[in-house]
């Protein structure tokens, strides 16, 4: 039975690609993901791999034993990763003798870990990755696919998700879109990537809303709070939010350019014949301006400079697959006495 135990440890220590702790100066069987030839520090030997991805309601372990392998594939995070998943995790191992095939207090000094992250489309950003403790030879490593990170679960509107994006479905004021992170690691400056090399890639996907407002001849704003050019624009307080109807004609059509269909608007936006007209959630005033200024989350804002006030409105330019800014700025606005 003893036997049957010692082949059983050896067994499963071969295929979690650790090494055995009386041989601490042999390589890991598993690939070396690791670029270039996998050396650092003078030439002395360092590996990195078996990449794993956890997305579990829960597990015993934070990476579930490396059950699920991390490849060239996608990571899907769906509606049930986001709103069941309690494990939200990418990990790794890596080794090098001496510092992570003992218990050295000071390895977090002798291997600098990092994580490089991008929404497709945008900037890098770096942080530190933190172990999570020894596997045996190994040292292994565990970052977290955060809520924050979520491009779908923390935007307001289908234009709050941002671009490149891709539209899977529409109805109903909603679409489900995709967007994809890119995610690559650093171990002591050396890239830790797919097998592919190339970066893995984490696809969002999940609802966004598509605003609308339904067309009302009168327009929106109930009472006035700031007027600008004889009426071409007014803003005030509408049933229950803040509202802006729009009456000069020129900036209707720049408004109202993609009401055709051709572009998605972050915020709520109507045309009726010579009006338009949008809804905003909030007012706040601006340091060093007597008019109040305007903000919705989807994507709208009015801005005062002195006697003018700026609207803008955040758009999915659909032809082009980018987020633009429609906006026409107003002269002569002046604060209603109330």
């Amino acid at each position: 039975m003893r036997s049957l135990a010692l082949l059983s440890a050896v067994a499963a220590a071969t295929l979690a690609g650790c090494i055995d702790e009386a041989a601490p100066s042999t390589e890991p069987a598993a690939p070396n993901q690791l670029r270039d030839d996998g050396k650092a520090d003078g030439g002395a030997p360092l590996w990195a791999g078996l990449t794993s991805v956890t997305i579990e309601r829960s597990a015993d372990d934070p990476c579930n034993h490396g059950a699920r392998a991390l490849g060239d594939d996608p990571i899907t995070y769906d509606d049930w990763a986001r709103q069941r998943a309690g494990v939200r995790n990418i990990c790794f191992e890596v080794w090098s003798p001496g510092v992570t095939d003992v218990d050295n207090p000071d390895f977090w000094r002798l291997l600098d870990v990092q994580v490089h992250y991008r929404l497709a489309g945008g900037a890098w950003q770096t942080d530190y990755v933190a172990s999570n403790g020894r596997r045996y030879n190994n040292r292994r490593y565990q970052w977290s696919l955060d809520f924050a990170l979520d491009p779908i679960a923390n935007a307001h509107s289908l234009v709050g998700v941002g671009a490149p994006l891709e539209i899977l479905s529409e109805g109903n004021g909603w679409a489900r879109v995709a967007r994809e992170l890119e995610v690559y690691f650093t171990v002591n400056g050396r890239v830790l990537n797919s097998p592919a090399n190339r970066a893995f890639v984490v696809r969002y996907e999940g609802q966004a809303r598509t605003p609308s407002l339904a067309p009302q001849a009168g327009g929106y704003v109930l009472g006035d709070i700031v007027t600008c050019g004889a009426g071409a624009l007014r803003v005030g307080w509408g049933a229950g939010f803040f509202a802006v109807d729009v009456r000069d004609a020129s900036a209707v059509a720049a408004l109202g350019a993609g009401l055709d269909g051709s572009l998605i608007y972050g915020a709520p936006v109507a045309r009726s014949g010579d009006l338009l007209s949008t809804v905003f959630s909030s007012q706040t005033t601006d340091a060093g301006q007597t008019l109040p200024s305007y903000r919705d989350a989807g994507g709208a804002r009015v801005t005062p400079t002195g006697s003018s006030m700026r609207v803008e409105l955040d758009v999915y330019d659909r032809a082009a697959g980018t987020i633009r800014t429609l906006g026409t700025t107003f002269t002569g606005c002046e604060r209603v006495a109330n």
